[in-house]
This record gives structure tokens, C-alpha cells and sequence, in this order.
């Protein structure tokens, strides 16, 4: 099963991309749980790309995020593509969660998660667009045996 999806970069319509990604594991059969770790992929790659996607800079008249997904056999694999400005988050230090929570630096805790729950992760830059891979496993019933 193949799909994309496209969102303007509005907050808004980032419940409008979840819902959608939401009907679309469930007709297939997928788990609860991954879609829940796929919404907070979501939320967080979206969040990011339109708080920090510095469009204006990129000279973007229109920026549109749009998500591919897949499922083949026991995979599933998630495709962001955003026009904003050249950004590897997979270059990102994890957050220091041993620091006491007053000292840490705002940031950084949603792309940990995100590469927690992603079994892969892939960043290329292609012309004017970021876009990062992410696999994840679906488990079958006898691996949740």
C-alpha cells in the first residue's frame, strides 16, 4: 500500500494529516500503538517544519508538507517532504536527560523520541527539499506472542 498526503504549513491542518494517516493504518490493520507512535512523528516533524522551516528565506511562495507512506509486509515506512531551509535533524544531539530538568536546553526531546520509535532513520537534501525516511516495524501476531 502506497499513499501521499499533502498539508499547508498550518498547525491547523496537522489534526486534518493525523486523522487521515489514523484511517489509513487502521483499513490496514495496524496496531493502535504504532499509530500512536506515528502521530507523535507527526506532530513533531510538522511542528518542527512549520515553526523553523524559514520559508521566507528559501523563497517558498507556497510550502506545502507532504508525507508519503507505506506498508509493505511488516514495514512501515513514513516520507516527509518540506521545502523549507536545508536542515539534517538526524545531525541533532540527543537531549541530555540525565541534566536536572531546570538546566537543559528548551528543544531537542520530540527528535529523540522520534528516532526512539523509528527502527530507521534517513536525511537527504534533494534540490530545495528536506526529506527524511522513517521505518518502523509492525508487529505480526506471533512476534507479539
Amino acid at each position: 500500500m502506497q499513499m501521499r498526503l499533502f498539508i499547508p504549513r498550518e498547525h491547523a491542518r496537522v489534526d486534518d494529516l493525523n486523522a487521515s494517516l489514523e484511517a489509513v493504518l487502521a483499513n490496514n490493520g495496524v496496531s493502535r500503538a504504532i499509530q500512536c507512535d506515528v502521530r507523535l512523528i507527526v506532530e513533531e516533524l510538522a511542528s518542527n517544519s512549520i515553526e523553523h522551516g524559514d520559508v521566507a528565506r528559501v523563497g517558498a511562495e507556497e510550502h506545502e508538507l507532504c508525507v508519503d507512506i507505506g506498508i509493505r509486509a511488516n514495514l512501515l515506512t513514513l516520507e516527509f517532504r518540506e521545502s523549507g531551509a536545508a536542515f539534517n535533524p538526524l545531525d541533532q544531539p540527543p537531549p541530555d536527560l540525565d541534566a536536572d530538568i531546570l538546566d537543559r536546553p528548551t528543544g531537542g526531546l520530540g527528535l529523540h523520541l522520534v528516532r526512539q520509535v523509528a527502527e530507521e532513520a534517513a536525511y537527504q537534501r534533494i534540490g530545495n527539499y528536506n526529506v527524511l525516511r522513517l521505518t518502523l516495524r509492525i508487529p505480526t501476531e506471533e512476534s507479539d506472542a
